[in-house]
């Protein structure tokens, strides 16, 4: 899942307000960079806000179990994002060259709180044991560590015909999934 090295055009301005209410719900979320030579780093998105003009975007994840995707992203701004919904599988990817490592900011944590207990919820009502499915968005407060970024180009990735179709991109280019 290594993000697009091309150049992308200027951000994606704003997201449809579906798509962000997607994007900012209880989706299971992964993050994908790419270091110098291209190798790539997968972790576990914890939460993700859309700012208010949906715009911009800050996720958030467990620093500890991400540090080499932290330093890519401090090397090279690139990040992809898959967002899924456990009980559709509709799933959308955006990417980003200006991604950017955050200070956690008020209201940040409990942000983290709702989302796990949503996600948690939601997989729970799909039959699978909470307990566990808690394993997956576990990370203590003193370890969270956020992104700050624009997405530039957004593509269907649920599964079918429509895969890997460009839903949105810079200028309002795209189609519905």
């Amino acid at each position: 899942m290594c993000p697009d090295v091309r150049p992308h055009p200027p951000a994606v301005l704003p997201l449809a307000a579906e798509l962000a209410d997607f994007i900012g719900g209880a989706v299971s979320i992964s993050l994908g960079s790419c270091g110098a030579g291209l190798v790539p780093n997968l972790t576990r998105g914890l939460g993700c806000r859309v700012s208010a003009d949906r715009r911009r975007l800050r996720v958030w994840l467990a620093a500890s179990a991400s540090a080499a995707l932290l330093a890519d992203v401090a090397a090279n701004a690139t990040l992809a994002m898959v967002c899924s919904l456990p009980a559709t599988h509709r799933t959308v990817q955006l990417k980003t060259r200006d991604a950017r490592i955050g200070a956690l900011e008020a209201g940040d944590r409990d942000c983290v709180a709702r989302y796990r207990a949503a996600f948690v919820g939601g997989l729970e009502a799909l039959g699978y044991p909470a307990a566990v499915m808690s394993m997956l968005v576990a990370a203590t407060d003193e370890d969270l560590a956020a992104i700050d970024f624009t997405p530039h180009a957004v593509f269907v990735q649920t599964p079918g015909p429509a895969a890997g179709a460009l839903l949105v991109a810079a200028g309002g280019e795209g189609h519905a999934p």
